[in-house]
C-alpha cells in the first residue's frame, strides 16, 4: 500500500473534511466490533446493531464486463429469470430500513449491477443525505451525469468507480469507448466546487496487470482521490465442488453463485510484484491500496486459491448486513446463496438476531467456508487493517 504524502493528506482533509472525520470514526467503531465479536462468542445471538448496510439495488447492468461475476463470461445472473433479473429493490424497504436505523448513522455501501439504474437512486441519495448517513456508489461511471444534482455539493455521497487500465486496456474489458465516457464524466465532477469524494477501483487482470503503474499515474493527474488495485477474484475447481458440498452439508442449500467466479487466472505472477514494487518506491499525494504486497501473497493468490491470508476471520457478519434486490438478506452478498430474513417479512434488526443468521455465525466461527480464501473481506474486515 502507498501512503498518501503530507500534503497530500493534508490536501485530502482539507477538500473533504467530512469524509476523513467519518472515515476515522470509522475505523473505531470497526475495532470496537472486532473485539465484541472475538470476546463474545456466547453471544451471537445478541450482536449490536449494523455498523452498515450493503443494498444490491438491482442486478441490472448496461455493461458486460468479462470478469464480472454477475454478468461477465460465466456470471451465474445469465442462468437467472430475467424478471428476476430485472428486479429493484422496493422503495418501501429502503425506507423502512433507514427510518429504522438512520439514528445511529450507519454506512452504506450501493451496489448492483449497475446502481445507478435503480429508478429511486435520486431519492435514496437524498434520504440518506438527510439522514447524515455515508454512503459509497460502486458503479462503473456510465450514468454520472444524470445525477449531478446529487453529486454536487454532497458530502455524505461519494463514489468508487470501477476503471480497468488506461483507454486500451479498459476498453478491452469493459467494451469499446467506456474509458473516454467514464474519464470525461470524472473531469467534469472534478470542476464542482464541491465535488464528491472519488475512488477508483483496477481489477487486476492478465490483460492489464502491466499498466498498474501507468494507470495510477493517469488517475493522479485527473486528480481522484483513492485508487484500488484490486486482484480479481476467481476460484479452483477443487474450491468450487468443496463449497457446494459444505453448503449441502451446514445449510441444504445447492449454491449457484460461486460459478461467477470459477475462471482460469493466469496472472504474470512477477509482472504483479514488479508493479507494486514500483509503485511503492514513488511518493504519491493520494493512498494506493492493494491488499497483496508481498511476492508470497501473490504467487500464492495465484496459485493456491483455496489458502487464505494469515487472517481468516471475516467478521463482516458481525458488523454488516448484505440485502439483495428481493429485501432477502443474505450473511454475504457476494456469494448470496444462504438466505438468512427477508425484509419484506421481519425488520432489519430482528433478522440480524435471528435464529438463521445466528446459526451461520456459529458455523463460521469453526471454520473459514472453501470459497472465501482469497476474498479482500478477509483484508478489510480485520481489526488490523494493514492493507485497506
Amino acid at each position: 500500500m502507498a501512503l498518501p504524502s503530507v500534503r497530500g493528506l493534508v490536501g485530502t482533509v482539507y477538500r473533504h473534511p467530512l469524509y476523513m472525520q467519518q472515515l476515522i470514526v470509522g475505523k473505531f467503531r470497526s475495532l470496537a466490533r472486532y473485539r465484541w465479536a472475538e470476546e463474545s462468542a456466547d453471544q451471537d445471538d445478541r450482536v449490536p446493531p449494523p455498523l452498515g448496510y450493503k443494498l444490491v439495488l438491482t442486478y441490472k447492468c448496461n455493461l458486460r464486463c468479462i470478469m464480472c461475476y454477475e454478468w461477465g463470461e460465466v456470471g451465474w445472473c445469465h442462468d437467472q429469470p430475467k424478471p428476476a433479473m430485472a428486479r429493484e429493490l422496493d422503495w418501501n424497504v429502503v425506507q423502512k430500513l433507514i427510518d429504522e436505523t438512520g439514528r445511529t448513522h450507519p454506512y452504506f455501501i450501493l451496489i448492483g449491477g449497475e446502481p445507478l439504474l435503480y429508478s429511486r437512486f435520486r431519492e435514496l441519495a437524498r434520504l440518506l443525505r438527510d439522514q447524515k448517513c455515508f454512503a459509497i456508489t460502486c458503479t462503473n461511471g456510465l450514468l454520472l451525469e444524470r445525477f449531478d444534482d446529487i453529486l454536487m455539493d454532497n458530502p455524505y455521497l461519494t463514489l468508487l468507480v470501477s476503471l480497468d487500465g488506461p483507454e486500451e486496456q479498459n476498453d478491452l474489458l469493459r467494451g469499446h469507448g467506456v474509458y473516454r465516457k467514464v474519464t470525461s464524466a470524472l473531469e467534469r465532477l472534478k470542476r464542482f466546487n464541491r465535488p464528491p469524494y472519488i475512488g477508483v477501483e483496477f481489477t487486476i487482470r492478465p490483460e492489464n496487470v502491466h499498466v498498474m503503474f501507468e494507470f495510477c499515474q493517469e488517475m493522479v493527474a485527473r486528480g481522484v482521490d483513492w485508487i484500488l488495485l484490486n486482484p480479481c477474484w476467481f476460484v479452483s475447481e477443487e474450491q468450487a465442488r468443496a463449497y457446494e458440498r459444505f453448503m449441502a452439508e451446514h445449510f441444504d442449500v445447492m449454491p449457484k453463485t460461486h460459478l461467477g467466479y470459477l475462471m482460469p487466472y493466469e496472472l504474470d505472477k512477477e509482472e504483479f510484484v514488479r508493479q507494486v514494487e514500483k509503485i511503492n518506491s514513488e511518493k504519491w499525494p493520494i493512498q494506493i491500496s492493494c491488499y497483496l504486497q508481498k511476492p508470497e501473497h501473490i504467487h500464492t493468490y495465484v496459485d493456491n486459491p483455496q489458502v487464505p491470508p494469515g487472517n481468516s476471520f471475516c467478521y463482516r457478519q458481525w458488523s454488516r448486513m448484505d440485502i439483495t434486490p428481493k429485501g432477502e438478506v443474505t450473511p454475504c452478498i457476494l456469494y448470496p446463496d444462504l438466505i438468512v430474513g427477508n425484509l419484506h417479512q421481519q425488520s432489519a434488526l430482528e433478522i440480524w438476531n435471528s435464529p438463521a443468521f445466528t446459526r451461520f455465525r456459529q458455523v463460521r466461527r469453526t471454520e473459514i467456508l472453501p470459497v472465501c480464501a482469497k476474498c479482500n473481506a478477509l483484508y478489510l474486515h480485520d481489526a488490523r487493517r494493514k492493507y485497506l
